[in-house]
């Protein structure tokens, strides 16, 4: 980030306290673990949010920047920037397949999840609210791409990865 993106950052960019936003996180997904039948649905329905997260914050940021990357490797910086502006983090690692098609974003201190532990669980998606903010962007954008959580740090993974795939 450049000296003008940090000056952004701590003098414009509204903040929200980290512990009050976690803890906010995992009452949702308590609720969520109590009322769902599978971790599928857990997943699907916490995918449903972050979409309509996505759809607030993509109306929002399309208000304050006229200007839109193009394509479908350019939006890896957008994201970056989101996530940065809204975790207060950036990701550890973007990496982008050779043909452009893929695109993993990686975090090895993922807000959503630090400090939760959960073993009981297989398959659960816990920070799968970010795949969903991904997958509305990619969607309103007009791109027809796919965007899923591929390893979570709260699942005793080394990191929280996710994954957007163009498809065919």
């Amino acid at each position: 980030m450049g000296v003008r993106g940090k000056l952004a950052w701590a003098l414009k960019i509204d903040k929200v306290s980290k512990p009050i936003f976690q803890a906010t996180y995992r009452e949702l997904m308590n609720i969520l673990i109590q009322t769902s039948d599978n971790v599928e649905e857990i997943n699907q329905k916490m995918k449903d949010i972050g979409f309509k997260v996505g759809e607030d914050l993509l109306m929002e940021y399309t208000e304050k920047i006229r200007k839109h990357a193009s394509t479908f490797v350019e939006f890896s910086s957008t994201l970056q920037l989101a996530y940065k502006v809204n975790s207060g983090q950036e990701f550890t690692d973007v990496w982008v397949s050779d043909d452009g098609r893929v695109v993993k974003f990686t975090d090895d201190h993922c807000v959503l999840c630090e400090g939760v532990e959960i073993r009981d669980m297989p398959g659960l998606q816990y920070c799968n609210l970010v795949s969903g903010v991904f997958q509305a962007v990619m969607d309103l954008r007009g791109f027809n791409a796919e965007a899923y959580q591929e390893s979570c740090r709260a699942l005793g993974d080394s990191t929280c990865t996710w994954t957007i795939r163009l498809r065919d």
